[in-house]
């Protein structure tokens, strides 16, 4: 379960029961997870290839062939990528952001030539294009001025889930960050700052959890290793790999505060989650997280400044506080963001 995914699986939560005359049809290369598998209903179907295809090929060749034989009247792309040859139906597309652009150096080389390459063809080909933060509906303005009037703000949502009780132990008092280890996300620097900080303070009891899963690159490799070493594990540092739904949620519930370090983001879904369960963030000076925290309860840390984050642990130290003001829920749902959609989509 990854932002991106929770994004679509959440969204699809609310459209397809309240549509159920409609036909679905969720078209893929790969297997989907089964973690998804209650989306769906009598009126959706699968349509996945009976060998492996690679993705590009996939998209390109294949699916729009799919498109035609199942009579499909409009199509929703929800991985920022549209075919080369336009579509003869209505195509909508997910941007989630312009990392090719603003954040290369956090990119896999294979897929920074893919969005270089393949972006200006999807933003033309689609005919709206649903952004997930103002951020970067401002960048794809500012990339192709002629599509700024196809861009549509909609913002995810977060929402309180019935699940089963964590089996996991956490520790008695904690600060919790989640994300694949990669290197958009930072969480070398942030280990190094806690590190840094249980230098200087050797009798502090917090300790720092991390949840997530091996990602690619330096925090791929090298930090996976890292966080397996007994020696970082006894300085307070617990690492929880690929984490169920449970184990998140009463990890958000029980953590003193969150700590967000990404040099890049498209939004950033689990600072709302932070949120929802009244915690206060500590987060990566950047210009969408502004549009997302607090100034009056959240902490801004320029986001390559380890001896900044080594400092904002220390203010967070203390006493556990709760968030003033409170978090708007009703503001940021799902019902809202699949509302927006659903305006685009059926009309």
């Amino acid at each position: 379960m990854t932002g991106n995914s929770r994004y679509l699986a959440e969204v699809l939560k609310v459209i397809l029961p309240k549509y159920s005359k409609k036909e679905f049809f969720l078209y893929t290369n790969k297997p989907i997870h089964p973690i998804f598998q209650d989306l769906l209903g009598p009126n959706t179907k699968v349509v996945l290839e009976s060998k492996k295809i690679p993705g590009p090929i996939y998209l390109n060749f294949v699916l729009p062939k799919r498109l035609k034989q199942d009579g499909i009247e409009v199509f929703w792309a929800t991985i920022q990528m549209l075919p080369i040859l336009k579509l003869p139906i209505p195509s909508y597309v997910n941007y989630h952001d312009l990392n090719f652009i603003s954040a290369p150096e956090t990119m896999a080389k294979w897929n920074f030539w893919q969005h270089k390459l393949l972006s200006p063809i999807t933003l033309k080909n689609a005919d709206k294009i649903f952004c997930l933060s103002k951020n970067t509906k401002r960048e794809i303005a500012t990339f192709r001025p002629d599509c700024e009037k196809k861009c549509i703000l909609v913002y995810p949502g977060v929402s309180k889930q019935k699940l089963p009780k964590s089996k996991v132990t956490f520790p008695k008092e904690f600060f919790l960050t989640v994300g694949t280890l990669e290197p958009r996300k930072n969480i070398n620097r942030l280990v190094d700052a806690f590190l840094d900080f249980k230098t200087k303070y050797p009798k502090d009891k917090n300790s720092l959890l991390i949840m997530g899963r091996k990602g690619w690159g330096e925090e791929g490799d090298f930090l996976y290793q890292k966080l397996k070493d007994p020696k970082i594990q006894n300085l307070g540092i617990q690492f929880i790999e690929n984490p169920d739904d449970a184990t998140l949620a009463e990890a958000f519930k029980q953590c003193k505060a969150f700590f967000f370090p990404s040099l890049h983001e498209g939004f950033g879904l689990p600072l709302l989650e932070a949120m929802l369960e009244d915690k206060r963030c500590v987060a990566s000076d950047i210009p969408v997280f502004k549009e997302i925290l607090s100034d009056k309860c959240d902490l801004y840390v320029p986001a390559k400044e380890t001896k900044d984050w080594t400092r904002s642990f220390e203010l967070m130290s203390g006493p556990k506080k709760s968030r003033s003001p409170k978090f708007p829920a009703k503001q940021w749902t799902w019902e809202e963001t699949a509302k927006k959609i659903e305006e685009v989509i059926f009309q």
